[in-house]
């Protein structure tokens, strides 16, 4: 093929898994790439094209190549609403197809009312030079039978994350007697520390099942099921059953793998009361799995140091920044930037307090995996991919990107 349109490179690379095999890509393609459906450049699909042309072999792309004006090159490229859009092709004399294709890399031009380019390129932060790569990548993750409903779209993304929140019921197996002025709330599928149980405890504690739980639970003043996420749970119990989370002076939101004892969440909240604190969390063990260096413990200084944020893993708030917050877990299903987000937000009403106390340590026990994590996989089977949240949540607030120190 002499088009100039096969990517070879980008091909080798999603589907050889190196962009050195780069001379051996066309051949791949032709003898079994095009049979499996894999797109030989972002906007041709040859199992579309098959389908609307009747083809039972091979040479998909051969055939659209001799005739592409009019030919139904992919299910996210549309002549009649590229050319509509772009009064200035049809005079050009290049086909509409390859304008487009060179157009929707280059200039972030819309191939359909399907694809918005801009929403693409910001959600999947694609550098210009990967942008192809990028596409058909998407486009591969797209199809198959372990099928991922990424969006295309912001609308897309909104329809997922609602058609999300819709499938969540909120269930309350346990109900009180409120007994401390602080709580900490676990999500937890029964794995979490026994430690957090201690009888000695000076904190209220609210268990919520991700998973129906496989035994009793073990003792806790609240005990919930919600088959969500952290943050969906939380919002959930904020709009359906306020006075749980709100009537406490402080609340823990803890991840089922963080390992903390009951001495050392009292000293968190008795820091947080002293330091006039609204967000903050204990620091982690040099053992611990972490995305930021600066929420290391370092044993030498004043016990907290304040920071921009808090991680969404173990973030405690006051009152009142718990209730200012309220409409912000609302913003994502996985989480991912909603606490850049609160941060933001309550440095903005209440100034400088969040910090991550040094004076205690919890250990992060488990990985984050966002390729083949559980959590991962569920979230991205119903359109939810966290990365996808934290950008377009980033973007659309303007919020800075990482952990720092203040």
């Amino acid at each position: 093929m002499k088009s100039g349109q096969f990517r070879h490179a980008d091909y080798a690379w999603l589907h050889l898994r190196s962009r050195l095999l780069a001379p051996f890509a066309l051949l791949h393609y032709l003898l079994a790439g095009e049979a499996s459906g894999f797109r030989p450049t972002p906007l041709f699909d040859p199992d579309f094209f098959a389908r609307h042309r009747g083809l039972s072999e091979g040479a998909a792309f051969a055939a659209f190549l001799r005739a592409p004006l009019g030919a139904p090159a992919c299910e996210e490229y549309d002549e009649s609403f590229y050319l509509a859009q772009n009064p200035d092709v049809a005079a050009s004399g290049v086909s509409p197809w390859a304008h487009c294709q060179a157009r929707v890399i280059d200039d972030l031009r819309d191939p359909s009312k399907r694809l918005s380019s801009a929403f693409v390129m910001m959600a999947y932060k694609a550098k210009p030079k990967r942008r192809a790569r990028m596409l058909l990548k998407l486009f591969e993750e797209r199809r198959g039978p372990r099928r991922l409903a990424l969006p295309l779209l912001e609308a897309e993304l909104k329809e997922n994350q609602a058609r999300f929140r819709a499938e969540i019921e909120l269930k309350i197996l346990k109900s009180g007697p409120r007994r401390h002025d602080h709580l900490v709330f676990v999500q937890t599928d029964g794995r979490h520390p026994r430690s957090l149980h201690d009888a000695a405890r000076n904190y209220d504690l609210l268990l919520n099942y991700y998973a129906p739980p496989k035994e009793p639970p073990p003792p806790a003043e609240y005990v919930v099921m919600q088959t969500g996420t952290k943050v969906t749970a939380i919002d959930k119990l904020l709009a359906e059953r306020p006075e749980i989370l709100g009537d406490y002076a402080y609340v823990l939101f803890l991840d089922d793998d963080i390992g903390i004892s009951a001495q050392k969440i009292d000293r968190l909240f008795a820091i947080m009361r002293d330091e006039k604190l609204d967000l903050a969390q204990p620091s982690l063990t040099p053992d611990s799995f972490g995305s930021f260096p600066v929420l290391y413990q370092r044993r030498n200084g004043p016990g907290f140091r304040r920071l921009n944020y808090v991680e969404i893993m173990a973030p405690a708030f006051s009152r009142r920044a718990l209730v200012a917050n309220k409409d912000n877990f609302s913003r994502s299903i996985s989480g991912f930037s909603v606490d850049a987000l609160i941060g933001a937000h309550s440095r903005k009403l209440f100034g400088e307090t969040a910090a991550v106390i040094d004076a205690v340590a919890a250990e992060h026990k488990r990985p984050i995996d966002l390729d083949g994590g559980a959590l991962y996989l569920f979230l991205t089977a119903k359109g939810i991919d966290p990365r996808i949240e934290m950008h377009v949540l980033e973007a659309e607030e303007e919020l800075e990107h990482g952990l720092r120190e203040i």
